[in-house]
């Protein structure tokens, strides 16, 4: 029986609102988020479909994961924006195997509320383009393993 995982990451490094409003990845960012996915694919990590949120530099970072993790489907769905209530995004993760891409604040409450039911216990600390997997056990879930890109 396979195990119940989900993966979360925020996007990758963006370049600043005064140099382009729509935040495409940077130079580091595309970088940093192909070293992180190079990890998955050297590591064998199963990740079926990733979803992301409407903004661009979520969307190139799952582009990114999506074409060094060959089967991979990407798509983007509602409630993984900056400032979007966790619960709205809760209701949906149901798919198993699954990579879901998003934005600070949100995906360190959302991630937390899944380990905790407490969003506000600020328990893990992204960084742009860390990939955190989580293994449901009974009712919540624990943290399996969190990949950076400075870990090499």
């Amino acid at each position: 029986m396979t195990a119940d995982r989900l993966y979360f990451a925020q996007h990758g490094l963006a370049v600043n609102k005064e140099e382009d409003t729509e935040r495409p990845l940077s130079r580091d960012g595309i970088e940093q988020t192909t070293s992180v996915a190079n990890q998955l694919r050297a590591a064998d990590i199963p990740v079926t479909n990733i979803f992301h949120s409407k903004k661009l530099r979520s969307q190139q970072t799952a582009e990114i994961f999506s074409s060094i993790l060959k089967q991979a489907k990407i798509s983007d769905i509602d409630h993984l924006s900056p400032n979007d209530d966790i619960s709205l995004i809760k209701q949906h993760l149901t798919t198993s195997n699954a990579l879901y891409i998003g934005h600070l604040p949100h995906i360190e409450k959302l991630v937390t509320s899944l380990i905790t039911d407490d969003e506000d216990l600020n328990i893990i600390k992204f960084q742009n383009s860390a990939v955190i997997c989580l293994e449901k056990k009974e009712t919540r879930y624990q943290i399996l393993w969190y990949i950076t890109p400075h870990i090499n």
